[in-house]
């Protein structure tokens, strides 16, 4: 496991002040806090690390959701929240194997030291749209089941579209933080 210490410090650092930002923004009001599930930040983490570094990003992605439940909710019980980090990790890791396996969208595997391309844009668009779907059935499937509560289609729908425009919002972010503060990234066509 090259690099395993500076991967998992970098995903861990990065996804915990993204999950910080998001539930400081979306949970200041509790009456309307559900309206962060629109735009669900912290998936779009999972997507390119878990897509970039494969199972090496897992644990530091656990481990950094993890915290930031525990900063932001510290007198609850956090199980069923563990469960719903798993199920999504899961649901991310599992969309970028299966599209990995088919080769869809990419032929090689994705590696940090690549350039990135055009083709490996929509090899990360498909992870976006697959995870995002399995993440809104299971992940929902998992808590409701945890919760004894059921989970109506409009919740899994309001799920499915966080994920994605979480991850359209984090990626453009990455972007931009990459053309401002790294002189060699580019897009190869």
């Amino acid at each position: 496991m090259k690099q395993f210490i500076q991967i998992s410090l970098a995903v861990y650092f990065i996804t915990l002040v993204v999950f910080s930002f998001w539930s400081q923004v979306t949970l200041q009001n509790p009456d309307i806090g559900w309206i962060g599930s629109l735009a669900y930040l912290p998936h779009g983490c999972k997507v390119i690390f878990i897509t970039f570094f494969g199972i090496r990003a897992v644990p530091a992605l656990f481990f950094a959701e993890l915290t930031g439940q525990y900063l932001e909710w510290p007198n609850t019980d956090l199980f069923y929240l563990w469960a719903g980090s798993i199920s999504s990790l899961l649901c991310v890791f599992v969309a970028a194997n299966i599209l990995t396996s088919l080769k869809i969208g990419t032929d090689t595997n994705l590696r940090i030291n690549k350039r990135l391309t055009y083709k490996n844009y929509k090899f990360i668009i498909f992870v976006i749209i697959l995870s995002a779907l399995f993440n809104s059935i299971f992940t929902n499937l998992v808590l409701s089941m945890l919760n004894e509560v059921s989970i109506n289609v409009s919740v899994i729908a309001r799920f499915f579209i966080g994920d994605i425009l979480g991850s359209a919002i984090f990626i453009t972010w990455m972007m931009i933080f990459a053309r401002l503060f790294l002189k060699n990234f580019q897009i190869e066509r």
